[in-house]
């Protein structure tokens, strides 16, 4: 079973996460086609799809920016000890897990990118935890959302139901079934993200489609051929077929055509300046990156000219308003469904370095370590750690020693760490 059989599932799957409750009224037969058919249609009258979301480029994008930004920040374990110290808990198991290899044939990269693409599109994201006869976990299985069957039982408890490549329904303990839920309204599972946007998505698709069809029959609006005499139907299909092959495709724009017998040619529709055509298409990029939270600059649209200024306090808004989000929310589901109560006593908690995303300049980051070393934060190793550079075998390099100038300069305290 490769990758793809996890993302794309069979046919008779559904594209959208399922979702049941026992206190459910009758569906209606519009919602019974569109569950079957995986299908919302848009206000434009295209039918979204998660699969035909995705070939809309700022939807791919807003999803890879999420995802890519999930997946690039280091993920660490750590444990708190009494005394408040932490370090990184390399002997735990779940540490080779999002460290080295999550199961047989993903990288944790790959892995947790394929946990940001479905929460991004789906919000909502299932891992199937393998578990040795100890309890320890053994593999982590991504399974798309479409496969997964989320139940609210009457007594509130949720039960889960997978189905597998064959079209069967397994039941799943819920320790065994790691779910990250996104935005949600009614607590147990999280808003369709595609379906919520599906008018934007709607619009992108059929000005996409306008074009595409605009420039297959020669960037010239629709038209019709009339004569006055009584033509066979024979006689009509070969002049139809003599228009498409001299007039359609943008490689015959702008040709002469001649024509013959009495025929006439009449247009029928708007041009695409009339249609405001080019400003309708830049318009909908914005609304898609509204409805994923994600900033318009990140998915490579900016009209105005931005400084350099301005734009690094943009990625910085990234990080705050769309990125933060997220990372509280996975450590948050990790913390509550990967580890024990016996491990949450023991001080253990998962947490995202995103100090990486805010390098900056060469001279910016001289600076900043500058300032936490002069005031005994980092010691000289730790400041060589974070520009990935060897450690010194100096005995005070990993001592902090904060400047003499803060303490006085009889006794500037020597902190260890």
């Amino acid at each position: 079973m490769g990758v793809l059989d996890f993302f794309w599932p069979m046919p008779v799957r559904k594209s959208q996460t399922v979702i049941e409750t026992k206190s459910a009224s009758a569906l209606s037969v519009e919602s019974v086609l569109r569950d079957i058919l995986g299908a919302s249609n848009s206000k434009a009258g295209q039918a979204v799809t998660l699969r035909t979301a995705m070939e809309v480029t700022t939807v791919f994008a807003c999803a890879r920016v999420i995802a890519e930004g999930i997946a690039q920040v280091p993920l660490r374990l750590y444990q708190r000890d009494a005394d408040g110290r932490r370090r990184e808990a390399r002997d735990h198991a779940l540490w080779e897990k999002f460290n080295y290899r999550p199961n047989q044939w993903q990288t944790p990269f790959e892995f947790r990118e394929q946990i940001g693409l479905h929460l991004a599109l789906c919000n909502n994201a299932f891992v199937y935890i393998t578990r040795d006869s100890r309890g320890e976990v053994l593999e982590l299985l991504p399974f798309e959302p479409g496969s997964v069957t989320v139940t609210r039982e009457t007594d509130w408890s949720l039960t889960y139901r997978i189905t597998d490549l064959d079209g069967r329904r397994l039941p799943v303990e819920p320790g065994n079934l790691w779910h990250i839920r996104g935005p949600s309204w009614n607590g147990y599972a999280g808003l369709d993200a595609v379906h919520l946007a599906r008018n934007a998505i709607g619009l992108s698709l059929a000005t996409e489609e306008f074009a595409s069809s605009l420039f297959a029959n020669g960037a010239r609006p629709g038209g019709i051929l009339s004569t006055d005499q009584s033509l066979p139907p024979e006689t009509q299909e070969q002049i139809k077929a003599a228009w498409a092959a001299s007039q359609s495709g943008a490689g015959n724009a702008l040709r002469t055509a001649l024509l013959t017998g009495g025929l006439k040619y009449q247009m029928l529709s708007q041009t695409s300046d009339e249609a405001q055509f080019i400003e309708t298409r830049k318009s909908v990029i914005p609304d898609i990156c509204r409805a994923f939270r994600v900033l318009p600059i990140m998915v490579m649209h900016d009209e105005n000219q931005a400084s350099y200024a301005s734009v690094e306090q943009r990625f910085i808004a990234h990080l705050t308003h769309t990125l933060a989000p997220w990372y509280e929310r996975l450590e948050d589901s990790m913390n509550a469904n990967l580890l024990t109560p016996i491990e949450h006593r023991q001080g253990y908690y998962f947490g995202h370095v995103t100090s990486g995303l805010m390098r900056g300049t060469a001279k910016e980051r001289a600076e900043y370590h500058q300032i936490l070393k002069q005031n005994g934060v980092i010691s000289v190793n730790e400041w060589r750690d974070a520009e990935d550079m060897d450690r010194s075998d100096d005995p005070l390099a990993d001592r902090l020693l904060p400047a003499a100038n803060l303490y006085g300069p009889e006794q500037p305290p020597a902190l260890t760490e």
